[in-house]
C-alpha cells in the first residue's frame, strides 16, 4: 500500500487499476486521431434486416393438374405479414388449357422484389371427386418467386402436374417469367416441390 503525500490518501490495487485503464484509453484515442477517423466500425459489417413495404393484390390460380384444388395459401416469414391465399379451381380442360380461379382478395408482396424471400404454399387437393374420398393437404416450402417489377395484375398460384406449384408477382410484362398467358417450362427454377403436409392433415382434414 503507498501513501499519496499529495492528497493525504492511501493508493491501493484498485486505485492502480483505474489509472492503468485509463492510460490505456488515452491511448487508444490518440492511436485513432492518428488514423484521420478512417478506422471502420464493426457495426458497418453487419447487414441490416430488409424492409418490407408491402403491396396487395387479387389472388388468382391456374390448374394444370387433372386434379380439384379446393383451396390455396401462401405464407411469407413470420412477421413480415407477406402472405395470403384464394379459393377452389377446377382441373384442367381436356385440351390442356388450365381452369382458372380467382380474383379473391387479397395477396400482400413486398413492393420491390426481394431476392431472399422464401414463403410456403399449402393447398388442399381432391384427386377422388366421388363424393366419399377426403382431399389432402399438399406442401411446399422455400418457394422463390421471380423478379418483379411494379405488381400490376396480382398475386398467381400456378399448379402444375406432379404435385408442384409455382407463385407468379404478374407485373403487365411478357419478359421475366411472369406472364400468365404462358405456361411455366418444366426447368422453371422457380417451380417448387410439394409434399404431403402430414401436420395439417392432422389438424384440418
Amino acid at each position: 500500500m503507498k501513501f499519496d503525500r499529495r492528497r493525504g490518501k492511501r493508493w491501493g490495487k484498485k486505485h492502480s487499476a483505474m489509472a492503468v485503464f485509463l492510460s490505456v484509453v488515452l491511448l487508444a484515442l490518440c492511436a485513432c486521431q492518428e488514423h484521420n477517423g478512417d478506422v471502420p466500425s464493426p457495426l458497418d459489417e453487419i447487414p441490416l434486416p430488409p424492409q418490407y413495404e408491402l403491396v396487395s393484390g387479387d389472388s388468382s390460380s391456374l390448374n394444370y393438374t387433372p386434379w380439384y384444388i379446393h383451396s390455396f395459401g401462401i405464407e411469407g416469414p413470420e412477421g413480415t405479414g407477406i402472405g395470403g391465399g384464394g379459393s377452389n379451381v377446377w382441373p384442367a380442360h381436356e385440351d390442356g388449357r388450365p381452369s382458372e380461379g380467382g380474383g379473391m382478395c387479397c395477396t400482400r408482396v413486398p413492393a420491390v422484389w426481394q431476392p431472399e424471400l422464401r414463403l410456403t404454399v399449402r393447398w388442399f387437393v381432391e384427386k377422388k371427386l366421388d363424393g366419399k374420398t377426403p382431399g389432402y393437404w399438399y406442401k411446399a416450402e422455400n418457394v422463390k418467386i421471380a423478379k418483379y417489377g411494379r405488381v400490376a395484375a396480382g398475386v398467381w398460384a400456378i399448379f402444375l402436374p406432379g404435385d408442384r406449384v409455382r407463385i407468379m408477382v404478374a407485373d403487365g410484362t411478357h419478359d421475366g417469367g411472369n406472364n400468365v398467358n404462358e405456361r411455366p417450362a418444366d426447368n422453371d427454377p422457380y417451380i417448387a416441390q410439394g409434399e404431403i403436409d402430414h401436420e395439417w392433415n392432422r389438424l384440418y382434414r
